[in-house]
């Protein structure tokens, strides 16, 4: 797809939506790049707010949407240069850059040095993000959460060839960042789902390399380590300039939760830099690769280094710096580094992909002993969502619409899987996958986080930032498949895909009521308003799921009882935020419980459509059965297709290792020698099979 086509799509889509939801295009375009920025990790948990005002001396403070990124300690304005045309050939100039950049460092002046309410309505949201803003930044540098600025810039039109530079100089005494997202990049980037990495020389940030040594790990090992000294203020000056953007994305989000910068590491670097490499545990770096110099004895070059443990470090280092609690340039401290090297190319494939989240997430475990990162941390590549696609392929949604065929609802466990299903298609299949797998059933793991969450009461954790929602959701999905696995089966998938358009419909519903403000806390009203149904039905009843499946919609009654609850929803969220901001208060679980306890009665006639909780638990009860019983026919044959000499592969490959007792050993030859005479190993056999495997893998063997 050339990017003219891409462009064409792209606002075709924004303008559909925008019609159907009766919001502008722009609207559309800035939550539609919020939430692609967000899937890169690029952005988390940003809140779309358009400001645009007259300030001090006539200057414009404009901006769309405002972000955190407490890993980093970084402030986000986002702003949006969108024209809408099909036909246009502008681009965006220099001039016109930096407008767009010093609309957004207006507000934030105005909000720390000036007077934001001369300008604003006591009522305009815009004075409790200014306040919010002003107690972030602090009065100095030593009692600031905020230790550099981001600025972004999203826009339809092509970046001009006469821009050659957008770094920017220190905005209140802290590094600037500006960053552009024209049409050229999000069709790079989004149309071909490569996601974009750091990649960087050892002497762009004045150092000559750093100094390793190699792990002879053996043959069979599948990455190269290193254990090298890095030069602290080469690590500072790389998280200066590139922020958490090398923080692996599951350390990102719980270092974000779960506290800031730790004292003792403060301490050692401002009193005891000499002290540093032998008091610190050190950090450990994940790269696709690197470069040496010369003599093969220093690093000069890292592609895509991830740091997996020791964030606290790094950004410790770095707000000493800015901080200026250095007085020198760290000459004399330096960390000890840990490297993984997986030796890949710059596209990875979905096996490298798991390979690579395999190994982090196996040293993300070891590694962080202070703050551990929990398995919910990367529930991302949990096998709940391999079964899941593998349902959502196979499960087809009954025709409506006056449609003559079935339809998929295509659950996408991985970033852009939807779109490389059609790379390799002709525009004549491209078309027919299209129309089996509509992008209106596309479903993002997060998506399904936030819809079931709502179901399962936890609003005030669907409000939190997508990331830490995820996270809570994995806490209960982890244990259903550990506890009950044979539950997650056919009548579960459908039961996700109609919490999805309960979910998807309310949000429909909400954008075109006549109460509900441009611009409203639709994220907010929509996940307290299915909490509270649920709450409100009786233990021995529940809605009739099997009906918004079969019909791929809501019945009226509960249309109708939803809208009503929304309404108290919006109500009880503007009383309760009095004038701040609901989507902080949304948080809070003192304010779901509150609005939990709040009476509100059902009206009769969505009661009577409410059916007996025992229908429902009898047909999930003969679902599980029939899964279970599927299951270990399919386990029994994907062994069985392995064949014999694969499984003596396995066997000898073991043998050569201390990894398994004999018994053990014996029992795979044994398996071999069962489907060598066709014979079809049985359930048990497999269960037994399959956990022989998984010890031997425990201790480093890898599956031929």
């Amino acid at each position: 797809m050339e990017i003219k086509d891409f462009r064409d799509q792209f606002l075709d889509e924004l303008r559909f939506k925008a019609e159907h939801e009766g919001t502008e295009p722009e609207v559309q375009f800035i939550e539609k790049m919020l939430e692609n920025l967000e899937d890169i990790g690029e952005l988390s948990d940003a809140m779309p707010m358009s400001i645009e005002k007259r300030g001090r001396r006539g200057r414009t403070m404009k901006f769309d949407a405002y972000a955190y990124d407490e890993a980093d300690g970084a402030l986000i304005l986002i702003t949006s240069e969108f024209s809408n045309e099909k036909a246009n050939t502008s681009a965006l100039t220099n001039t016109r850059i930096n407008e767009l950049y010093t609309h957004m460092q207006n507000f934030i002046d105005e909000s720390v040095n000036g007077q934001i309410s001369d300008y604003f309505d006591d009522s305009d949201p815009a004075i409790s993000v200014a306040k919010e803003f002003r107690k972030k930044i602090g009065k100095s540098l030593a009692q600031s959460d905020i230790m550099r600025f981001k600025f972004v810039i999203l826009s339809d039109s092509v970046l001009s060839q006469g821009v050659k530079s957008i770094t920017k100089e220190d905005f209140l005494e802290r590094p600037s960042e500006l960053v552009l997202w024209t049409i050229d990049r999000i069709y790079q980037t989004f149309a071909s789902n490569s996601s974009e990495i750091i990649e960087f020389d050892t002497t762009d940030f004045g150092c000559s390399g750093i100094p390793c040594i190699k792990a002879e790990l053996g043959e069979r090992s599948e990455y190269d380590a290193y254990l090298g000294i890095v030069p602290g203020r080469f690590l500072a000056d790389i998280y200066i300039k590139y922020g958490s953007k090398l923080l692996q994305g599951n350390v990102r989000a719980f270092l974000s939760v779960r506290g800031k910068v730790n004292k003792g590491i403060r301490e050692t670097i401002i009193k005891q830099q000499d002290s540093f490499f032998t008091y610190n545990n050190g950090i450990a770096i994940v790269a696709r690769s690197v470069e040496f110099s010369k003599d093969g004895t220093k690093i000069v070059r890292f592609k895509d280094p991830q740091i997996i443990n020791g964030g606290q470090t790094t950004a410790s280092l770095a707000n000493a710096i800015i901080k200026k609690e250095v007085g020198h340039n760290m000459e004399s401290l330096f960390v000890p580094m840990k490297l993984t090297v997986l030796n890949v190319a710059d596209d990875m494939s979905e096996e490298q992909i798991e390979r690579y989240n395999r190994i982090t997430k196996k040293i993300s475990e070891c590694a962080n002993s202070q703050n551990a990162v929990s398995d919910a941390d990367f529930f991302s590549n949990h096998p709940f969502h391999v079964l899941m696609e593998k349902l959502s392929r196979k499960v087809m949604a009954p025709p409506v619409n006056g449609k003559p065929y079935q339809t998929i609802w295509f659950y996408e466990r991985s970033r852009g899987k939807w779109e490389q299903e059609q790379m390799k298609l002709t525009q004549a299949q491209k078309n027919k996958f299209c129309e089996m797998h509509p992008k209106s059933q596309l479903v993002k793991k997060e998506k399904l986080a936030k819809c079931l969450n709502s179901v399962y009461m936890n609003p005030h954790q669907v409000c939190q930032s997508s990331a830490i929602n995820f996270n809570r959701f994995a806490t209960v999905i982890e244990k259903k498949y550990d506890d009950d696995r044979d539950s997650i089966n056919e009548e579960f998938f459908k039961r996700c895909i109609a919490s999805v358009i309960l979910f998807d419909t309310l949000d429909t519903l909400i954008s075109k009521v006549e109460w509900y403000p441009k611009g409203g806390n639709k994220a907010q009203i929509i996940p307290y308003s299915i909490a509270k149904l649920f709450t409100m039905i009786p233990k021995d009843k529940d809605i009739d799921w099997k009906y918004i499946w079969n019909k791929q919609t809501l019945y009226p009654e509960l249309a109708e009882e939803l809208m009503k609850i929304a309404y108290e929803a919006h109500m009880y969220l503007l009383e309760v935020a009095g004038g701040g901001i609901v989507r902080t208060i949304s948080r809070n679980q003192k304010t779901w419980d509150d609005f939990k306890d709040k009476r509100l009665s059902l009206s009769e006639a969505f009661f009577r459509t409410l059916i007996s909780k025992e229908e429902t638990q009898s047909e999930a009860a003969s679902a599980k059965r029939a899964h279970k019983f599927n299951s270990e026919i399919d386990a029994s044959v994907e062994i069985f297709k392995l064949g014999a000499d694969y499984w003596m592969k396995v066997y000898n490959a073991l043998s050569k290792g201390s990894y398994l007792a004999y018994g053990d050993l014996d029992f795979i030859r044994s398996i071999a020698s069962a489907i060598q005479k066709l014979n079809l190993p049985t359930s048990n056999q497999c269960k037994r099979l399959v956990k022989i495997i998984e010890k031997a893998e425990d201790k480093g063997f890898i599956m031929p």
